[in-house]
């Protein structure tokens, strides 16, 4: 089962460094899932018959509306020249000669035009029936580029006018200073309009389509970025007889998949893909099959027929839990069925790697590409963890990017652990309960580009059946977080700090739990022991407990980032462990210190005032 949390929507982390809002397209996913039309079996044919195409030679075969724009970088152009600002060669593709090239001004000087939806459409109605007899027929085209917060989409239309959207680049990576990169050159995109268009279906127009990704903050120049979108060689070629497709995978534990597992922690795990038949033909016996390791564990689904254009989960039969002893396992998955797949490249699975290890538990596959960052505001990134069984956490680990790009040495910050609230409603930040932090940290030199290890305040004992979230965070700039691999929606997070929300992000943070028994508290030597600030972000009242050797006076300020005094607390303590409150409700949102002054010494702790 997968887990399902009411959050708020997706954050991309970019060198621009600013929040943007998911906006919900129909994706190639969806519309697969949509009732099926009925089929007419074509003639037998062989694999991939090319029935119309068009590699740009006459720009005449195509209608552009640049929405207004003009002059060179502008907007669609057909020709065979680079005339945007990022690829001076434009798409190597198969045909050569003239191809179709999307560009919107020089995101290095900010000359993006704002409000534009630019368009390209084929001239003339195309006959799908009458070319090929068969509506199971596959959109293909090079394409080349690389995506910003643009989106670029590919839509079909029956009479012309009405265009509904059957693909986009969206499962492309975001290139930007954190990571991500450019298109192969040429990209063969593909889109089986087999599930759109009927037996007996009208000719189409096929549309290519640039606009931003993000229209809900269309004011903000750099969602109108675009790196360039070049086309070639766009054909309709009927589908094959057996063609099976893999559409999604997954594997892991109740929705959440571990590289690194301790030994106190491990759980059965499932595999699944989800398969869609793009072919002519049934299929039949379809199975999705794993091996570990050569045979220490080899597993199947149940077999099953999959219907042409149907769209269906192979799990396998049997979970896979490792043995609570140290190991690696690789993990090789194949889909098989009774007829010879005629396109087996789209049907493969990469082998996974992941270690049952003595201490570490991690989400992410330990492979640093980019980085989290939210420019000069501060933020919290981590990940969601399952314990399954009752363990005490002593301490967390992250890792620091280094070089031009990676986090700034003399920045302060902080490693933190939430739990969830099973019963909360609402967002992410709804279902947080604090519990625990590590000392403000430092970032030196030695820190950049390697996991590093930090002691929580105190330790934490992680009850069975909960989930938590380990975090790093800053309240300053300078922090970045390493990243490495890929999150499924709803299970790695950002906080924004500037406005207080929370955000799932689909790169996974560099931030581990660490259940060496070994990692013990900085012991205190001095008179004064100062736990965290509880709650941590405060309404109303927040905490703190001061342990001391001698009954003392203290002296309790809270001032803000800039040193101004709010309260002041004159109090007579014990000795031994205490407990103060600090009235925050008259506290406008923020951080604060509160300094803690024994006469001697004074010790101070940062919170967040929601």
């Amino acid at each position: 089962m997968k887990r399902k949390i009411l959050l708020m929507c997706l954050i991309v982390i970019s060198s621009t460094s600013w929040s943007q809002n998911d906006l919900k397209l129909p994706t190639m996913d969806e519309l697969l899932s949509e009732d099926k039309q009925g089929l007419t079996r074509p003639l037998e044919k062989d694999l991939g018959i090319t029935i119309w195409s068009d590699n740009f030679d006459d720009p005449a075969t195509w209608t552009i509306n640049n929405d207004g724009l003009g002059g060179v970088g502008y907007g669609w152009d057909i020709n065979d020249m680079s005339e945007g600002w990022w690829s001076s060669n434009g798409i190597n593709s198969s045909s050569g000669g003239n191809y179709a090239e999307l560009s919107n001004g020089d995101a290095t000087t900010g000359s993006q035009e704002l409000d534009v939806v630019l368009t390209m459409t084929t001239t003339d109605p195309i006959d799908v029936i009458g070319l090929g007899g068969t509506n199971q027929v596959t959109l293909e085209f090079e394409q080349f580029g690389a995506r910003f917060n643009d989106l670029q989409q590919i839509s079909i239309s029956t009479d012309g006018t009405t265009f509904t959207p059957v693909g986009d680049n969206l499962d492309k990576s975001v290139l930007s200073q954190s990571g991500g990169s450019a298109y192969d050159n040429p990209d063969l995109k593909q889109i089986n309009l087999g599930t759109i268009l009927t037996p007996t279906n009208d000719p189409i127009w096929i549309r290519f389509t640039w606009t931003t990704n993000y229209p809900s903050a269309s004011t903000n120049p750099n969602v109108w970025i675009t790196y360039g979108w070049y086309i070639d060689d766009v054909k309709l070629v009927t589908n094959p007889d057996n063609d099976l497709e893999i559409t999604d995978s997954y594997w892991g534990t109740e929705g959440l998949h571990y590289y690194r597992i301790p030994t106190t922690q491990v759980a059965p795990i499932d595999f699944q893909a989800t398969v869609f038949n793009g072919g002519v033909d049934a299929q039949t016996n379809v199975q999705l099959n794993a091996d570990i390791n050569s045979g220490v564990f080899t597993g199947s689904s149940d077999p099953i027929s999959v219907d042409p254009l149907d769209t269906t989960d192979l799990t396998l039969s049997t979970q896979f839990t490792p043995p609570a002893s140290i190991m690696n396992y690789t993990v090789t998955q194949t889909i098989t069925a009774d007829s010879t797949d005629d396109v087996p490249s789209n049907n493969e699975l990469s082998n996974i790697t992941f270690y049952v290890t003595d201490y570490t538990y991690a989400r992410d596959n330990n492979n640093a590409s980019g980085s989290t960052t939210n420019g000069t505001d501060g933020f919290e990134v981590g990940n969601l963890f399952d314990i399954w069984n009752d363990q005490e956490l002593k301490a967390l680990s992250v890792q620091l990017p280094g070089g031009n790009n990676g986090a700034t040495v003399g920045t302060e910050f902080f490693l933190k652990l939430y739990s969830l609230d099973p019963n909360a409603t609402g967002s992410i930040g709804d279902a947080l309960i604090y519990e625990e932090e590590t000392e403000p940290i430092i970032i030196t030199t030695s820190m950049l580009n390697q996991t590093v290890t930090f002691p929580l305040n105190s330790p934490v004992f992680l009850t069975a059946n909960t989930t938590y979230l380990a975090v790093a965070g800053s309240y300053t700039e300078g922090l970045r977080v390493s990243n490495a691999g890929a999150s499924a929606n709803q299970t790695s997070f950002f906080l924004d700090l500037a406005d207080g929300t929370w955000y799932y992000t689909n790169s996974t943070p560099i931030v581990r739990m660490d259940f060496d028994p070994t990692i013990g508290l900085d012991e205190n030597t001095s008179e004064m022991q100062i736990g965290t600030i509880f709650p941590n972000p405060a309404t109303d009242e927040a905490r703190v407990r001061v342990n001391l050797i001698n009954s003392s006076n203290i002296k309790l300020t809270v001032s803000d980032l800039y040193g101004k005094t709010l309260s002041v607390q004159d109090v007579n303590a014990q000795s031994g462990q205490n407990e103060f409150f600090i009235k925050t409700e008259a506290f406008a949102s923020g951080v604060y210190c509160v300094h803690v002054f024994d006469g001697l010494n004074t010790i101070t702790r940062k919170f967040t005032k929601k």
